[in-house]
């Protein structure tokens, strides 16, 4: 009997110094709270990963050909058709001005055209996975030339249009 409550007892205090140490560890309230957070990016409070250029700019590397000019590159903050950045670049084989879009993973679906590229393209991500650029007719006239990506399951759609006048 004596044993039993021994044990009983030791049990009751090895709990009791448990819950202690626990309340110590607890964190103090601090007034971050009161302090909204400026200027924080989404994905970083949902878990993901906050995309770089850099990123992007990696991503491209690792599959560019030899080919392949990188001109320039932009992030996709609202994530359409779940790509999160877009490089611009020329394929010297084919004579083309490209943008590849890529998603988190390193896949990319890409689309060019057969036209010269201005000396300063102004690659810009406009929203809604729609990009824009600057191109050079043979005649020297520069115009703004905007693709936009767009994917349902497994199809992919590309819009492409300029504002070369008719």
């Amino acid at each position: 009997m004596k044993r039993a409550l021994l044990f009983i007892f030791m049990t009751v205090c090895v709990l009791g110094m448990s819950a202690c140490s626990s309340k110590d560890a607890m964190p103090e309230t601090s007034d971050s709270a009161s302090n909204p957070v400026q200027n924080t990016d989404i994905s970083n409070l949902n878990g993901g990963k906050i995309w770089s250029e850099q990123d992007v700019v990696s991503m491209f590397s690792l599959a560019q050909e030899t080919d392949w000019e990188y001109i320039d590159c932009v992030l996709i903050p609202d994530h359409a058709s779940d790509r999160v950045g877009a490089v611009l670049f020329r394929n010297d084989k084919e004579q083309t001005s490209n943008v590849a879009f890529f998603d988190e993973d390193g896949y990319f679906q890409q689309y060019g055209t057969y036209a010269r590229m201005s000396d300063e393209p102004d690659f810009q991500y406009l929203g809604g996975g729609a990009v824009t650029f600057k191109l050079e007719t043979e005649d020297g006239i520069i115009y703004n030339y905007t693709i936009t990506i767009s994917i349902d399951d497994s199809n992919v759609n590309f819009k492409a249009e300029d504002d070369l006048p008719k």
